[in-house]
């Protein structure tokens, strides 16, 4: 019995007793099954209308009183329209179409089905077939036959002799009578497939069986044999073309099938997922696919639609099936090498679909699986921001293990997972922390015995451990015991490989242990000693310490000599070397073009990424491909200037990290700054708090900062993880695009560009309570100020007049890598918004005395201020001219702060 049967006959049980419903944690309770994956089979017997589902908390499920319960094996076993991919989807009109066209009175109506060779017709007869037995149309036991008239295209009189039957002697050869398919197909359903290829004779004698319910077999003169069967029709061609007009009268339901192009990426994943678990189940054996390979089969162009999609992954998969059985390895899996050659290409087309891709499978996991129980596969989960590094863990594991692979091949899947993330735990960690600084926040207990775990492991080993291994295990301990106290498990598939290569570290995480069970009265499990190992071991922090290049600044341009010139300009300015300008001429042909920026690309790459700066074309689009050909990080910016090549060469040399030059540089863009024509609504303040291991530092800092500093103001605190780096700074993005983030406090390094950062140290010291109460200042004192402008201001819309005017001044500052202290910065915002109302109300500009003198000392900073001023100009209708930024150039410059 497949698990969704003994979902469904536990549910059918439990609601003889609880006739409101069953939550899914009574069912997993009662079988022991995860509760997850009980919902998951829940809400797939409610999608297949087998089961109710009533909302509320918890959702409750019982069964359906009104419709036939089929436990799910049954129903596995015959394909029906609601359980087609894309039936609530392209699908979803053709088939309501086909039940009406099956469920019409009293035999149905004949239907033709058109579509694209490859696009589903057979399979979307033999779901209407199976429709017909589950609505009780049809006897359970009806026959379905399929039949292809290509096959005797070129024998017409064998053709409708198959289909009628035959009369023996009716032609040579025909030595006895035969019953036609036709009647074998009585009281259930014959589908003609490229009935096109149907002469005009056979479609005569079948509409004439459709007018009266017979027909006479081949060579007969005077029986007729009379069938009830319903007919679905199916052709890959424009019917008026090759079908008698009388014939197609007789059909008066035409069902169109959409190609394989026209349907959804979350449709075709559906279909590759279901694809790659028909061939698990059909070998018997889990397999696993690279993400880009699955990216691949999402993308390419698949001509011969559902068909050739279904061969293409079927030929990999023997592919894979051979390495995996000539090599002897020991599980599964497709890799790029196992692709035919136009599968491949699909992954040129990610930079099209990137968003949309990452909503579908996760951009953090390098693999697939697909078990050969077709009711599990699973796409590893991405959102790991509000779950501990356990967790994560512990979920993989258990997905792993559902496959049946070996320990030692499941060790080898988590152990990149793990190293990632001490890898980073150790990196992140800033230094110079104090023991009474942090007990806020894990406790004195924590504290003491951190302390004594450190001093034993400096002595054992003869290493100094810094501030960083304090923190960051005083923070692991923290979660760890609480885990252990829960009963949590902790899985390290990696302590077999730590214990024999780091032998000292891991008699000195032993004796750690004991500590921390003499401290806590808990029993540290041997799993859990490998991790504090791991602490120990000072490969993680020399590797974290090597020092990296910078981003390389790479300008493609049209042109015998743009690129080279704009480069030149920004080195000399410089006085380095560090912007390649590649030349384009215009009868280059695009492949070498390509070629060519990937050879400087690679060539120039020093682990830091690659800005590539272009103007138009396909030049756009030749970053991603790079990125995804060669897995260099690259970021593109188009339609650039001279100024933005300077921009970025100054910020790469001064060592900036690449989405830092990228987001600066992008907003020298003039095409980008135009798109600020459309004024942002009012973002709600927030402040983020956030920690590396476990959610409960950043939740008690959230505590801090509402009790101690926040009280009255309208600022909100959200708490997140920091388990990965580049999914914590998706998150901040996320909430950067509705709210406005005050500040990041936080008990790591988490600086990101242009949000101000308080470390939890110097939060709990006091020491950023001034700072922090600026911040919160701000905030208030500009709230105040939009509201009050509303009075004052009669040109213009003062709200927006306002948000315009403080965007554009954080802008700049930020675009010339200023500090400028509060007061002075809102008093530039209220200098913009009246210049703005004098402006719109026909007020004349002011002059700047000795504005060419000016100009000349400062062109850089004006240019960049004349820059950002023109979306303001363009919104308002106003020319607020080079004299008045003149004016604005100098508050910047001669009020800049030196404080942090």
């Amino acid at each position: 019995m497949k698990k969704i049967d003994e979902v469904l006959d536990v549910l059918i049980q439990l609601t003889k007793d609880k006739h409101d419903g069953v939550c899914a944690a009574d069912i997993a309770s009662e079988i022991g099954m995860d509760r997850a994956n009980v919902s998951r089979y829940l809400n797939e017997l409610y999608k297949n209308g087998k089961i109710d589902k009533i909302k509320g908390k918890p959702v409750l499920y019982k069964t359906n009183e009104n419709k036939k319960v089929v436990p799910e094996q049954s129903l596995n076993s015959q394909i029906s329209l609601d359980r087609l991919i894309g039936s609530d989807m392209s699908l979803k009109a053709a088939v309501q179409l086909a039940k009406a066209a099956m469920a019409y009175p009293p035999d149905g109506l004949p239907i033709l089905i058109l579509g694209e060779t490859g696009a589903g017709k057979s399979i979307f007869a033999e779901a209407i077939y199976g429709f017909a037995i589950e609505s009780s149309l049809i006897p359970d036991d009806a026959p379905f036959i399929s039949f292809n008239c290509a096959d005797y295209a070129d024998n017409p009189q064998l053709l409708i002799a198959q289909l009628f039957g035959v009369k023996k002697g009716a032609y040579t050869g025909a030595l006895d009578d035969k019953v036609g398919l036709l009647k074998k197909a009585d009281g259930g359903i014959i589908f003609l497939d490229e009935i096109h290829r149907l002469p005009p004779q056979g479609q005569e004698l079948l509409f004439i069986y459709m007018d009266k319910g017979y027909f006479r077999p081949l060579g007969e003169t005077e029986k007729i044999v009379r069938a009830n069967a319903r007919l679905i029709a199916a052709t890959t061609e424009e019917p008026q073309s090759y079908l008698l007009k009388t014939f197609i009268r007789r059909i008066p339901v035409t069902i169109n099938l959409p190609p394989l192009r026209e349907k959804s990426l979350a449709e075709r994943c559906s279909l590759i997922c279901s694809f790659l678990s028909e061939e698990s189940a059909r070998i018997s054996k889990a397999i696993y696919i690279e993400r880009n390979c699955f990216i691949s089969y999402l993308l390419y162009n698949c001509t011969g639609n559902i068909g050739q999609l279904k061969n293409d992954i079927q030929l990999a998969c023997a592919k894979a099936f051979l390495n995996y059985k000539s090599q002897s390895k020991e599980f599964l899996m497709i890799s790029s090498e196992d692709l035919p050659p136009h599968v491949k290409r699909g992954i040129m087309h990610l930079h099209k679909f990137r968003d949309e891709i990452e909503t579908l499978i996760s951009d953090n996991e390098d693999m697939l699986y697909f078990s050969p129980d077709k009711d599990f596969h699973a796409i590893f989960s991405k959102d790991n921001s509000e779950r501990h590094f356990y967790d994560v863990i512990e979920e993989k594991l258990e997905i792993l293990n559902k496959s049946g692979i070996e320990e030692k091949e499941i060790s080898r899947i988590l152990n990149s997972e793990i190293e990632k993330h001490f890898k980073k735990y150790i990196q992140n960690m800033v230094g110079k922390y104090h023991k009474d600084e942090i007990s806020k926040i894990v406790g004195e207990k924590v504290i003491a015995v951190t302390e004594d775990i450190l001093d034993m492991a400096e002595m054992k080993l003869n290493r100094y451990m810094d501030e960083k291994i304090f923190f960051g295990l005083a923070l692991h301990l923290q979660k760890t015991i609480d885990r252990i106290r829960s009963g949590g498990k902790i899985y390290n598939p990696r302590i077999n490989f730590i214990r024999i290569n780091y032998p000292d570290e891991f008699i000195a995480a032993v004796e750690a242990a004991k500590l921390i069970d003499q401290r806590f009265k808990v029993e540290t499990p041997l799993d859990e000693i490998g991790y504090l190992a791991m602490f120990f071991v000072p490969d993680t922090v020399i590797e974290s310490n090597k020092p990296e290049g910078k981003v390389a600044i790479l300008v493609a341009m049209h042109g015998n000599s743009t690129a080279s010139s704009m480069a030149q300009v920004a080195n000399d300015l410089a006085g380095t070397e560090h912007v390649i300008g590649i030349d384009m001429p215009l009868s280059m042909d695009p492949e070498k073009m390509y070629e060519t920026i990937k050879e400087y690309a690679i060539k120039s790459d020093t682990g830091k990424g690659i800005l590539l700066l272009v103007d138009m074309g396909s030049l756009k689009n030749f970053g991603n491909m790079i990125a995804e050909e060669t897995n260099l990080k690259i970021k593109t910016i188009d339609m650039v200037t001279t100024l933005m090549v300077i921009d970025a060469c100054h910020k790469a040399i001064m060592g900036k990290h690449l989405d830092e030059i990228y987001e600066s540089v992008s907003k020298t863009n003039p095409i980008e700054l135009y798109n600020m024509k459309k004024v942002e609504k009012s973002k709600e303040n927030i402040i983020i708090t956030a920690c590396f291991t476990g959610h409960g530092a950043a939740k008690e800092l959230k505590r801090i900062l509402e009790e101690e500093y926040l009280i009255n103001n309208h600022i909100k605190v959200i708490p997140l993880e920091f388990i990965n780096k580049a999914e914590f700074n998706r998150s901040v993005e996320k909430y950067q695009e509705t709210h406005n983030i005050v500040a990041i406090v936080g008990t790591l390094d988490f600086t990101i560009c242009h949000i101000p950062y308080i470390s939890a140290v110097d939060l709990l010291t006091g020491k950023a309570k001034d700072f922090l109460l600026k911040l919160i200042d701000e905030v208030d004192i500009c709230e105040k100020i939009e509201v009050s402008l509303c009075e004052h201001l009669r040109a213009v819309n003062a709200k927006d007049c306002f948000r315009m005017s403080k965007s554009v001044v954080l802008d700049i500052q930020r675009a010339l890598s200023l500090t400028i202290p509060s007061e002075v910065k809102i008093g530039i915002i209220l200098h913009i918004a009246f210049l703005i109302e004098k402006l719109a109300s026909g007020g004349k500009r002011t002059v700047f005395e000795n504005f060419e003198e000016y100009k000349k000392a400062h062109s850089s900073e004006l240019n960049t201020i004349i820059n950002y001023i023109k979306p303001i100009e363009d919104y308002f209708n106003i020319d607020i001219g080079p004299h008045e930024c003149a004016y604005l150039c100098r508050m910047f410059l001669e009020n800049t702060s030196t404080e942090q």
